[in-house]
């Protein structure tokens, strides 16, 4: 009879455990598709950016005042080429553009900014989310920003060659305000 009870609390604790992996495996699902995408921004899941980022673009150079913070983009610098033999964008139709990014804190609290916040669309209307390959010094990478604080960094893209049109995207997320589009090309 004990040998019972402990293969059925056994299985009860087998049961609970690979119940929290299906939702575990949920999650994760869920979180990901919520994700950017790198199909054309007229179909399957897209930023689409607030009615404030339609309504005014941005250049190279301008500051844009967002909720609890400044963004510029200083340069950017299309058909960037690493140096690296290896390194090299993931089709022979592609070439990396790099963007130089200026965060200002104009809040009270901190501000964490990354490059994540940040898509590339051209001509063809595909938004591209940054790229962790294409070395380059100075990535933006993951920062925090004290009131006040200020950071710059590089953010590398995949485009197709030669692009005609080139947009930059930038959403702060959630509690960083409205997002905004900045005409590179």
């Amino acid at each position: 009879m004990d040998q019972e009870k402990k293969k059925m609390g056994l299985g009860k604790k087998m049961g609970l455990g690979c119940l929290g992996i299906a939702v575990l495996i949920i999650v994760v699902t869920v979180i990901s598709s919520q994700g950017g995408n790198n199909s054309p921004s007229g179909s399957g899941n897209t930023a689409s950016p607030s009615d404030s980022a339609v309504s005014k673009e941005y250049s190279v150079g301008e500051t844009i005042s967002l909720k609890n913070h400044t963004l510029s983009v200083k340069d950017m610098q299309q058909g960037y080429k690493s140096g690296n033999q290896f390194d090299t964008p993931s089709s022979s139709d592609n070439e990396y553009v790099v963007i130089t990014a200026e965060f200002t804190n104009t809040g009270k609290d901190t501000v964490d900014v990354n490059d994540f916040g940040f898509k590339l669309e051209d001509e063809t209307g595909a938004q591209r989310n940054t790229t962790i390959l294409g070395l380059v010094d100075g990535r933006l990478g993951s920062v925090t920003l004290a009131p006040g604080g200020k950071t710059s960094g590089k953010v590398v893209f995949e485009a197709k060659k030669g692009s005609s049109k080139l947009l930059l995207h930038y959403s702060p997320g959630i509690f960083g305000g409205s997002a905004a589009t900045i005409k590179l090309k």
